[in-house]
């Protein structure tokens, strides 16, 4: 990006697709920033060269072929737009890339006969782009996203891969949480190309091996704030469940806490938190977050 900010000193580089009168905008996968370029700056010839490592983002073409919901989710993601009134249950992600020739009727015509529940495909590049959903009990799993990615690469000829994030509150933390899960999703392809469908819990082993320190620092401390905010006690008990291997009956006598109480406090976490800590996978994700939220 620096040499591009060298060659066309009036361009501007952000986090956010920025959308100027007479200016062209790309999208670097690499860093995850748009660079807006003013046209008088950048030949024809040049433009074509950008295109070849440069995913062209220009929000005035996009937007004309939108449906109306799919353009007040794109405005919330990168223009600080509001939040989609149509938003009143909490809200996930589900992250896509499609690889080969690519077909994005037939890839939303399939989404959109097997998806349980309403949803809405917002596209950001020519290949990438998320499905947002309201929570249900439909809603689809791990298992059911690698269905689907077969159905596609054995009927379309093409591949996707998905990443699934958790259900959020709908409100204006649903623009970060979207963020960070790109994070994740970006890495995953990077470390896990070969599946088809992935969760946090899945590339955490692989976070810890090869983040960044402070980068990591900073990954758990969100999670740890998204998960428990101010509530020790449920930090706690889920700390101290998971160090006993799980053990409901233990954990709860060590609290002086019901059986049952316990019980419903893990199953209400794991709906809530979107963890599944009776896995190893959950569990790791979970304890680490738990540390980090002592430090």
């Amino acid at each position: 990006m620096k040499s591009l900010l060298a060659i066309y000193p009036g361009s501007i580089v952000s986090e956010e697709l920025c959308v100027k009168e007479g200016c062209l905008c790309f999208f670097d996968e690499n860093s995850q920033r748009y660079i807006t370029i003013p046209k008088t700056e950048i030949s024809e010839k040049e433009t074509l060269l950008l295109r070849s490592f440069l995913t062209p983002a220009d929000e005035a073409n996009q937007m004309s072929l939108k449906s109306p919901e799919e353009n007040k989710w794109f405005a919330f993601l990168f223009s600080r737009g509001e939040v989609p009134a149509s938003i009143k249950k909490r809200t996930r992600f589900v992250h896509f890339h499609l690889l080969g020739k690519i077909e994005r009727a037939s890839f939303a015509e399939a989404v959109r006969h097997f998806w349980p529940v309403p949803f809405v495909i917002v596209w950001m590049h020519e290949d990438r782009g998320v499905i947002v959903e309201q929570e249900s009990e439909a809603a689809a799993g791990k298992d059911e996203l690698e269905s689907l990615a077969k159905v596609l690469e054995s009927d379309f000829y093409f591949s996707v891969r998905f990443y699934a994030g958790r259900f959020y509150e709908p409100d204006e933390s649903l623009r970060t949480h979207y963020a960070r899960e790109q994070t994740y999703f970006l890495f995953a392809e990077k470390r896990l190309p070969q599946m088809q469908s992935v969760t946090f819990e899945m590339i955490f082993p692989f976070l810890l091996l090869e983040a960044e320190k402070e980068k990591l620092e900073t990954l758990l401390s969100e999670e740890a704030e998204l998960l428990f905010g101010d509530e020790s006690e449920l930090r706690k008990t889920i700390k101290l469940f998971i160090e006993n291997n799980s053990n409901v009956t233990l954990t709860a006598k060590t609290l002086h806490l019901h059986r049952n109480s316990l019980q419903y406090r893990i199953d209400k976490f794991i709906e809530r938190s979107g963890i599944d800590i009776k896995t190893y996978k959950g569990a790791l994700l979970a304890y680490f977050i738990c540390l980090q939220s002592e430090v």
